[in-house]
């Protein structure tokens, strides 16, 4: 069993190691899987995260336009941190959108240009993470962000996350504020709880 701050180093080196083909390769798969996953849940809005491209992680732009090739009248959002806190607002997003770099240099949507998204407006959030274990639970990169946000969303929210790699066996030191998902999508499979 490892700790989360030994999973957040294990699994960035993990991911830096890819090269930029075999990440558009990986995010391909985990695409084809997650459309087929979702393809007979019934859902408007979708929350998703915005490739933080130093980090290494899967193509959500990529993901976001095959959904919308999938799923008509689809509303996707994406998530804008206010500053200072650890709390998350959340808008609409289009083809169109223009996105602003926050501090972390992670795109964000820009909250005067788009329409604000409630949190219990939302059907499925995915979810950003570096590595995940046998019972759902996930290790991000260890702001609370998310796992601050998860509990206003509507209880039968799917909280999905999209990953690299399968699962470890177990996370060694998971608390009260850990938010299990309902699923994660691989590029070899779906892992469902």
């Amino acid at each position: 069993m490892m700790t989360k701050s030994a999973l957040r180093r294990t699994y960035l080196n993990k991911r830096k190691n890819l090269d930029p083909g075999s990440i558009q390769q990986l995010t391909q798969a985990i695409s084809a899987n997650l459309t087929r996953f979702l393809r007979n849940k019934s859902f408007t809005t979708v929350h998703i995260f915005l490739t933080q491209a130093r980090n290494s992680e899967v193509d959500t732009l990529k993901i976001i336009d095959a959904l919308r090739d999938a799923f008509s009248n689809l509303r996707v959002a994406a998530p804008f941190v206010v500053p200072g806190t650890r709390d998350m607002l959340h808008f609409s997003i289009s083809p169109g959108s223009k996105f602003i770099p926050n501090a972390w240099q992670i795109p964000e949507p820009d909250p005067a240009a788009e329409l604000q998204v409630l949190p219990e407006e939302i059907d499925v959030v995915i979810i950003p993470m570096l590595a995940f274990d046998k019972q759902g639970f996930r290790v991000g990169y260890g702001g609370g962000f998310y796992d601050h946000f998860l509990p206003h969303c509507r209880p039968e929210t799917w909280k999905i996350g999209l990953s690299f790699f399968g699962p470890v066996d177990k996370i060694a030191d998971l608390d009260n504020f850990d938010v299990p998902m309902n699923a994660c999508i691989t590029p070899d499979g779906i892992f469902q709880w």
